[in-house]
């Protein structure tokens, strides 16, 4: 079923979840690694456009799943959960979807502050949001930064959320992990 149902994530939830997960996780040790090589290194230059590239590309599959979420309502959270397990659960989901917004936006303001266009896997180039900027682009840089942190911070608290529900909440019906992927 294409459409998310009371139970479980329908296949266009699940695709995009599964596509972002990998682009997610790709994206930092891209980015980690990248930013350790020396600035002339033609591999920098390579992987920074692929890295720019993707980060549009996570973007606009950002945008899609959450006017998907208005179009197909996601699966109830299971009623045996406590209401403080609900509410982080909200909590972070919320915070996931703002960073997966914030971090490639501070992306393309970091370029743009350089006085570059945000190319898309040379096919297109976006509009420029702003002009060169150094002190501007000093800042972006350490947003960027901070927020994708923060983005693995709560990724990896939304698996363990998973994980404890799958292994260790036994007997009730919390296994939220069905709910993804079956």
């Amino acid at each position: 079923m294409l459409t998310n149902s009371e139970n479980r994530y329908g296949l266009v939830s699940r695709a995009i979840h599964g596509i972002m997960l990998l682009l997610i996780f790709g994206m930092l040790g891209v980015g980690m690694y990248m930013t350790d090589l020396d600035k002339t290194d033609e591999m920098r230059k390579v992987l920074f456009g692929l890295h720019m590239s993707t980060g549009v590309l996570v973007l606009l599959l950002a945008v899609i799943r959450i006017i998907w979420l208005k179009i197909s309502q996601p699966p109830k959270l299971p009623a045996a959960l406590d209401s403080w397990e609900k509410t982080l659960t909200t909590v972070v989901k919320s915070l996931m979807y703002l960073l997966m917004l914030l971090i490639p936006i501070a992306g393309i303001l970091i370029v743009n502050t350089k006085g570059n266009a945000v190319g898309f896997y040379g096919l297109f180039e976006l509009p420029m949001l702003t002009g060169e900027n150094k002190e501007l682009h000093e800042l972006m840089e350490e947003v960027h930064e901070v927020l994708a942190f923060s983005l693995l911070f709560l990724v990896v608290l939304h698996i363990a959320g998973a994980l404890k529900h799958r292994y260790f909440d036994m007997g009730h019906d919390l296994d939220v992990i069905k709910r993804m992927f079956g």
